[in-house]
C-alpha cells in the first residue's frame, strides 16, 4: 500500500539542526523544501502548498527570525502548523508565538525521538481539521483530577496526561493549546519550587475542568502561601514564580486568599469571540 507524503517547508540556517530534522522528516513522510531566509520562505508560501511549516527563530546577525514567518503566514493561513526550533534563551524571550497558534517548541540540540513525536502530532491533527467530527458533543463536560508528589518527573508525567486528554476531546483543535500547556507548566513548577520547597513529601493537587467552550485548571500545593492580593497589584515577585507569564497567557487567573492555589481559565476560540471582557490588551 503506497504512503501518503507530506510537503513542508523548513527554515533554518544552523546546520546542525537541519541534519537533526532529516531522519524524523523520512520517517513522517515528509518532504521539505529547505530554506535560510524568511524572504525566501514568503516566496515558496506564495507558490506552493505545505502541511506544515518549521522555523528556526534565530537566523543569525541581521536576519529576521522565524517569527516574522510565522507572523506573515497567520494574516493568510490561521491553522497550518507551524513548529519552532530555538535554545532555551530564543524560546523564553518569544512566548508571543503562542498568540500566532504554534504546534510545538522545539529545544536545540534537537532530541530525535520529540522532533518525530511533534511532526507526526502535527501533521495528524492538521489533517484532522477536514474530516468531520460526527462525535461533538456540545454539552461536553469532562473532569480529571489527581495527587501528585513534588517532583520534577511527578509533574512531566502529569503533562502528558494533560496532553492526551486535550488531543482526544479536541482532535481538531488540538495544535491551539500551547499557551494552555506552558501556563499549566509554570503553574506546576511554581508549586514544587516555590510552593512546597521541592519537598517531595508535600503533595500538589491538580484539577482540569475541560469543556466545549472553556478549560479551566486549578492547582494547590501545601505550602505556606503567598501574598497574592499584593503581588498582583505591586509586580514583586510575580515574574520570578512565573506567575506574570501565566496572567499573559490565560483569559483569567485567580488566586485563593492563602496563595497556595491557582485558578486560571482558558477560552476556547468561539468562546472568546463571544465574550470580549475576557480578552486581554
Amino acid at each position: 500500500m503506497e504512503s501518503l507524503t507530506f510537503q513542508a517547508l523548513v527554515l533554518v540556517a544552523d546546520q546542525a539542526v537541519k541534519a537533526g530534522l532529516a531522519e524524523p522528516l523520512n520517517k513522517e513522510s515528509l518532504e521539505a523544501d529547505f530554506v535560510k531566509t524568511v524572504e525566501k520562505g514568503l516566496l515558496n508560501l506564495n507558490k506552493n502548498h505545505y502541511d506544515l511549516v518549521i522555523a528556526e527563530i534565530n537566523l543569525g546577525p541581521d536576519q529576521k527570525t522565524g517569527l516574522v514567518l510565522l507572523k506573515a503566514l497567520r494574516e493568510r493561513d490561521a491553522d497550518l502548523p507551524v513548529i519552532l526550533i530555538g535554545d532555551q534563551a530564543s524560546i523564553t524571550s518569544s512566548i508571543e508565538a503562542v498568540n500566532y497558534g504554534v504546534s510545538a517548541f522545539l529545544l536545540k540540540p534537537l532530541d530525535p525521538k520529540e522532533t518525530q513525536s511533534s511532526l507526526a502530532k502535527a501533521i495528524r491533527h492538521h489533517k484532522s481539521r477536514f474530516q468531520k467530527n460526527e462525535l461533538v458533543n456540545y454539552q461536553m463536560t469532562n473532569h480529571y483530577q489527581v495527587v501528585i508528589k513534588s517532583s520534577e518527573r511527578s509533574f512531566l508525567k502529569l503533562l502528558d496526561t494533560v496532553d492526551n486528554l486535550i488531543e482526544l476531546l479536541y482532535p481538531q483543535e488540538y495544535g491551539s493549546f500551547p499557551d494552555l500547556k506552558m501556563a499549566i507548566y509554570e503553574g506546576l513548577a511554581n508549586a514544587v519550587e516555590h510552593g512546597n520547597q521541592k519537598d517531595q513529601e508535600k503533595n500538589i493537587f491538580f484539577q482540569i475542568h475541560l469543556k466545549m467552550d472553556r478549560i479551566l485548571v486549578q492547582i494547590k500545593d501545601e505550602g505556606q502561601g503567598f501574598e497574592s492580593e499584593r503581588l498582583l497589584q505591586e509586580g514583586g515577585d510575580l515574574m520570578h514564580r512565573g506567575l506574570e507569564l501565566i496572567k499573559h497567557l490565560m483569559d483569567e487567573v485567580t488566586f485563593n486568599h492563602k496563595g497556595n492555589e491557582i485558578n486560571f481559565l482558558k477560552l476556547l476560540p468561539q468562546a472568546a469571540q463571544q465574550n470580549p471582557e475576557y480578552r486581554r490588551a
